[in-house]
């Protein structure tokens, strides 16, 4: 089962929530991989201080077996890193990003759910990656751009394959009553616009650990297991697994 946890825009937490995600299901007990495909400006290696010697890029580019690029992270989470700064590979052609979806199809040989964390915006890259998920979570947080973005993917998606469930994270917001709001807004165009229904999967308020955690390069879900932010993926986490999912 493949989690693919996206945005339409950059800046709004994305990658912090699907890594601390990923750890959060780890240390209930579950066998999760966590796979970096923001393939042109990886970070998911810096928020969990890992240094990897081998990438996705060498999977692509040189046929190396993904099974050879997998980092141990904590709690047990396996750790698939992409590469920063490459240029190529955030703008693969068509043959390259249908070995890669194939790829990374063929992990859930090995892990009982991967989470995926994808680059932001809709290139055909991110799109391929998103689309190939059994499930996605859009991530947006209150700012008027990231709505009016969070739309666009949803509304990509929809088109492109009608059927995959998505669901929407409302990231740094200051109340429930502020995510409730964001997420009504926004079901109500994509209920006019596209017909279909995206429900609210959590929400995680705005919270100093979270930009502390990234400075200091430690998992939130490890270092800060009490933050409000950490319980808000922990609450997150549990919905999928009452939903029943394999997650």
């Amino acid at each position: 089962w493949t989690i693919a946890v996206t945005s339409g825009k950059g800046g709004v937490g994305k990658t912090s929530l699907a890594v601390n995600l990923a750890l959060t299901l780890a240390q209930s007990g579950r066998r999760p991989c966590l796979v970096d495909g923001d393939l042109g400006l990886a970070n998911v290696d810096v928020l969990l201080s890992l240094h990897p010697r081998h990438s996705l890029r060498d999977v692509v580019a040189a046929g190396m077996p993904v099974e050879e690029i997998i980092l141990q992270g904590p709690a047990g989470l396996e750790v698939i890193p992409a590469a920063s700064g490459v240029e190529a590979l955030a703008d693969l052609d068509t043959a390259a990003r249908q070995f890669l979806v194939k790829t990374l199809q063929s992990l859930s040989r090995r892990s009982e759910l991967t989470v995926l964390d994808t680059g932001a915006g809709v290139s055909k890259t991110v799109l391929a990656l998103t689309l190939a998920a059994d499930e996605v979570l859009v991530v947006t947080t209150p700012e008027p751009t990231a709505i009016t973005d969070a739309y666009a993917m949803v509304k990509i998606l929809s088109r492109r394959r009608s059927s995959i469930p998505v669901s929407l994270v409302v990231n740094q917001a200051e109340s429930a009553g502020q995510a409730r709001e964001v997420h009504g807004h926004l079901q109500k165009i994509i209920q006019r616009f596209l017909r279909r229904e995206v429900p609210m999967a959590g929400w995680i308020p705005r919270d100093a650990c979270v930009e502390r955690a990234v400075r200091e390069q430690r998992p939130m879900a490890i270092y800060f297991p009490y933050a409000r932010a950490t319980e808000a993926i922990r609450a997150i986490a549990t919905r999928l697994e009452r939903a029943g999912r394999p997650a």
